[in-house]
């Protein structure tokens, strides 16, 4: 439900007696949903340590599923901080796995990263590919939440569509930070067809799910989205104050799009 530091202490407490009793198949699972709520809260290096853990315990005990889980989650990982060869190697392990054992719920999410990775690199084609494959296993399988990371295309009339069904199966699921998701996605789309005012109330919603999620690259996504509004508004106080707030939480995440807001903030500053 993107509740991540009240999960994170819970599955804090079953890793210590997991380790005592000795479940060492526990405490692989345990690691890989640790390293998940460190990164969403922005520990990258944490997170890290975590799968990597992880994956050297499936990999101990022979869980050829587990070791997909994990390289899947190393090929995150590396996508969050703009990483991409690194990401493209381990989602590609992380497939070849998935297809060897049959499964199709996480050949779908490695497809799904794969395809945000081409996008962020200008590969239009080859995003759309991988990300049409994921849409259909993940209906298939009946993954409903995961939809939503495949909705970045920039068809806006079929964007549109897609986000509103994205956003209406996350609400009924309690999922915050994938609401968050797609509301930074919707704001994308109402400032790309010129509609500010329709993008701020998006990234607001986003930012305030966000930060009840602990989510933190949702809610830098959120405050650079804001300052997009902002300036588009004419209103560069508040749009600096805003990239000044996405830039903290980029920088923090070890993100790429720190460089980007930088060098908005470089501009602002020459118009200024």
């Amino acid at each position: 439900m993107g509740r991540y530091p009240q999960g994170a202490a819970s599955i804090g407490q079953a890793l210590d007696l997991l380790r005592e009793v000795g479940d060492r198949p526990g405490q692989a699972r345990a690691l890989a949903n640790l390293g998940l709520a460190a990164l969403l809260q922005g520990d990258s290096q944490q997170a890290v340590g975590h799968f990597t853990e992880s994956l050297a315990l499936h990999r101990e005990t022979g869980d050829l599923t587990g070791q997909a889980r994990a390289l899947g989650n190393l090929g995150f990982a590396a996508l969050r901080q703009g990483q991409y060869g690194q990401a493209s190697r381990d989602l590609g392990e992380s497939l070849a796995l998935c297809r060897e054992i049959g499964d199709r719920g996480g050949e779908a999410r490695a497809l799904a990263n794969l395809g945000e990775v081409a996008l962020r690199q200008d590969r239009y084609q080859e995003a759309a590919r991988h990300l049409y494959e994921a849409l259909a296993m993940l209906r298939e399988v009946g993954d409903r939440t995961s939809e939503v990371i495949n909705l970045r295309q920039g068809r806006f009339t079929q964007a549109s569509e897609h986000l509103r069904q994205a956003l209406a199966l996350l609400r009924e699921a309690g999922d915050l930070s994938r609401q968050a998701m797609a509301l930074n996605s919707m704001g994308e789309l109402f400032l790309a067809t010129g509609q500010p005012d329709e993008a701020r109330a998006r990234y607001a919603e986003a930012l305030s799910l966000a930060a009840r999620a602990g989510e933190k690259y949702e809610q830098a996504r959120a405050h650079h989205g804001l300052a997009s509004s902002y300036q588009h508004s004419g209103d560069a106080r508040r749009a600096h104050r805003h990239w000044r707030e996405a830039l903290t939480r980029y920088t923090e995440l070890g993100a790429p799009e720190a460089e980007q807001v930088h060098a908005e903030l470089a501009g602002d500053a020459a118009r200024v």
